[in-house]
């Protein structure tokens, strides 16, 4: 009896500056990790072989880095790679990997698909970009030439289509593979005092605003506590905050965490201070673990996961004196704590990976498909 002859696996590079700590960054490992070999065998495609992830990244997956990491030598040199390794797909995660990967792939002589994955609107983000004239100039004259366009909110397909007009390319919604699994069920404490957050010491995240809010809540709850985990640009700054409010035994700047799973079980309330969160990664994984959540109804993700305040408490007023009171409050109730847990599962299990890396897989097959038709 003949047998047919299983077709090759495709190549999908996926192309990013970096693999540090990040919300792209994660996601392309949940792919590394999580991807079918025998449809897709992954490459991983840095500009500057750097980050603290490099050493999660599974051992089957080939880790080539850039001679020339800045642009423009970059996007010739990414053109060569992507032909030499045979890319039938290349993925970017990041928008300025994007404008580099997209010409490249189209001087590239086997000319591979390209799908350009944004997880922000471009329009919230590029008011605070460097040149950002030109940023806008370059997505308009380069993002047209994408197969396909995917985030995991539809607001960023619609940014992009007010942006490009007519010659957006096809946007697909991509759901972020966050978690491996929700649950179990975790008792819900009667006393609730430990408050954690996670995330870049970075001005977005506004570090500052929970530490005063902090400050406020401590002022009413002396046992309190608060734990940020994450570093950054602002590490500085946010220190010498503490001291100021005197709250160094209340207080702690706890550096990256590796083990999430070590830092929920000790969380009594996650809290959300950002300006912007595209998602909020950080808060599928604390409800997905049985963490209640409040956060300010900053764009673009927070309403969406808190189900409008009905899956933990959403603050209108990004104000310190509000968040605190949202705290105190949330703090306060074991009932509404086991209420806002109970409804995050529910978000949470949109999120598990198995799930998601499926849905990226099918569109990979489908930006192949369609750049294959077009030539």
């Amino acid at each position: 009896m003949m047998h047919g002859i299983l077709p090759m696996p495709e190549k999908v590079a996926f192309f990013l500056p970096h693999f540090g700590h990040g919300g792209a960054e994660g996601v392309v490992l949940r792919l590394l990790d999580g991807m079918d070999r025998t449809r897709h065998t992954p490459v991983l495609v840095l500009q500057r072989r750097q980050g603290e992830l490099l050493a999660r990244v599974p051992g089957d997956v080939p880790v080539l880095a850039l001679r020339h990491p800045r642009p423009p030598r970059c996007i010739p040199e990414l053109a060569r790679l992507y032909a030499d390794e045979g890319v039938a797909l290349a993925v970017t995660m990041t928008n300025a990997a994007s404008l580099y990967s997209i010409p490249a792939a189209r001087l590239a002589g086997t000319a591979p698909a390209t799908l350009v994955t944004e997880h922000t609107p471009p329009s919230s983000f590029l008011p605070e970009a460097k040149l950002a004239r030109l940023r806008r100039m370059a997505i308009r004259l380069t993002f047209p030439h994408a197969t396909l366009i995917g985030g995991p909110i539809g607001e960023i397909g619609a940014d992009l289509a007010d942006m490009l007009g007519a010659a957006a390319p096809e946007f697909v919604l991509l759901p972020n593979p966050v978690v491996d699994h929700v649950g179990p069920m975790r008792p819900v404490p009667d006393l609730a005092r430990h408050v954690v957050s996670v995330g870049r010491l970075a001005p977005e995240k506004r570090f500052d605003l929970l530490i005063d809010a902090f400050a406020a809540l401590h002022r009413d709850l002396p046992d309190a506590r608060l734990t940020l985990h994450g570093e950054g640009s602002e590490r500085a700054a946010l220190e010498a905050q503490i001291v100021r409010l005197g709250l160094g035994d209340a207080v702690r700047l706890a550096g990256y965490a590796s083990d999430m799973d070590k830092v929920h079980r000790t969380a009594d309330l996650f809290v959300c201070t950002s300006r912007r969160e595209g998602l909020g990664n950080a808060i599928i994984e604390a409800m997905a673990r049985g963490i209640p959540v409040v956060s300010v109804d900053c764009p673009f993700g927070p309403r969406r996961l808190l189900r409008d305040g009905r899956a933990g408490r959403l603050v209108q007023d990004a104000s310190a004196s509000a968040i605190a009171e949202a705290m105190k409050t949330t703090l306060g109730s074991q009932d509404l704590r086991r209420r806002y847990v109970d409804a995050a599962f529910d978000v949470a299990r949109d999120y598990e990976a198995k799930a998601a890396v499926a849905v990226y897989q099918a569109t990979f097959d489908r930006a192949i498909a369609e750049r294959r038709r077009a030539r």
